[in-house]
């Protein structure tokens, strides 16, 4: 029979003794950070048709607990921050069984609340975790822009010589041509 999560022991052989440490003593405070976005559709506007809405997703060791926030964007006109408050989450194929730290790898979908979320990053102590494990993470991919994202983006000003020469001889100062 093998063991479930939380009742397996980390054994560590110090001069002759054994002591044992369970796992959710060690795993306490130990935090996986992914990134992610999902796409939502705008209806009530002409300029866009979707928006791609970056999330940030935690999964807690211990207790194999899911947080997912949104980070908040000035002027979006959409609801922003905790999108899912920590509370474990189970698969969405039938199976009743909670996400597991191997079902998070960068480039997958995965479905929680009805939103695909897609995986582009993880933070280097995520990495390094499986990287202990022997299953490393897959390199990072770019998050897709949406139309709002490129029109937040500020516009260098065009500097025109002539419009300057202009204000400047009609203020009273400018080049003298000699």
């Amino acid at each position: 029979m093998i063991p479930s999560f939380s009742q397996l022991h980390f054994i560590i052989f110090v001069i002759n003794e054994i002591m044992y440490f369970d796992f959710n003593v060690l795993f306490n405070i130990q935090v996986l950070r992914f990134f992610g976005y999902f796409k939502e559709s705008v209806v009530e506007s002409r300029l866009e048709n979707y928006r791609i809405r970056k999330v940030i997703m935690y999964y807690f060791l211990e207790d194999r607990s899911i947080l997912i926030t949104e980070p908040k964007q000035v002027n979006s006109g959409t609801p922003q921050g905790a999108f899912l408050k920590r509370q474990v989450v189970v698969k969405q194929d039938g199976s009743d069984m909670p996400f597991e730290p191997r079902d998070f790898r960068v480039g997958l979908d995965m479905g929680i609340c009805g939103r695909a979320i897609r995986i582009y990053d993880c933070d280097a102590y995520t990495r390094e975790f499986f990287d202990n494990c022997n299953e490393s993470q897959p390199p990072a991919q770019a998050s897709p822009e949406d139309n709002f994202a490129m029109s937040c983006k500020p516009i260098p000003p065009k500097k025109d010589p002539e419009l300057l020469e202009f204000l400047e001889k009609k203020l009273g100062g400018g080049r003298v041509p000699s």
